[in-house]
């Protein structure tokens, strides 16, 4: 006779991922040297203030991804070496990014168009760095040095090497 204990099937009501968490965030990361992969979530809140203050359904509305290299730049909004716009489609809420450049610092912002196609910007994300897909040349780090580190002798606090001006497009928390 088996002795073995028989277990009891592990219950799965109740333990669902929920499709929407209901917060504010764009979040940007690397896949390989030249595809980023970003994901979103808009609340509800966010939706209806756009809409109320653009006078039209959410639903309607484009939504852009703007890609901006900022490869080594302390951006401020304005300064990237460029930009790209990606139109979404309606229901997306990841996207991959392909052809960026390696060794290269992204960010990106997740926004709309007016009717006169300007860009109203409604969530920015972290930065993202793509690592080389090329020997170094001689002489040159084969990892990338950050300057502050050099600085931590002097001083015990290190600032950050990307650091945003101005983050009030989305909550860390």
């Amino acid at each position: 006779m088996n002795t073995a204990q028989v277990q009891a099937p592990i219950p799965t009501s109740g333990y669902e991922v929920p499709d929407r968490y209901h917060k504010d965030l764009l979040q940007l990361m690397v896949r390989d040297a030249r595809t980023l992969y970003v994901y979103w979530e808009i609340s509800n809140r966010r939706r209806w203030l756009v809409s109320n203050h653009f006078q039209c359904d959410w639903g309607g509305m484009p939504k852009i991804l703007r890609v901006y290299d900022v490869t080594h730049v302390y951006f401020n909004g304005n300064n990237a070496h460029s930009h790209v716009d990606i139109e979404l489609t309606p229901e997306a809420v990841n996207w991959y990014i392909h052809g960026v450049n390696s060794g290269a610092t992204y960010v990106v912002d997740m926004g709309t168009y007016t009717l006169e196609r300007q860009f109203i910007p409604l969530l920015r994300s972290n930065f993202a760095a793509t690592p080389r897909n090329f020997k170094a040349t001689w002489g040159e780090p084969i990892v990338s040095v950050v300057e502050e580190a050099r600085q931590q002798t002097l001083s015990k606090r290190i600032r950050p090497h990307f650091f945003e001006n101005f983050n009030a497009y989305s909550q860390s928390k």
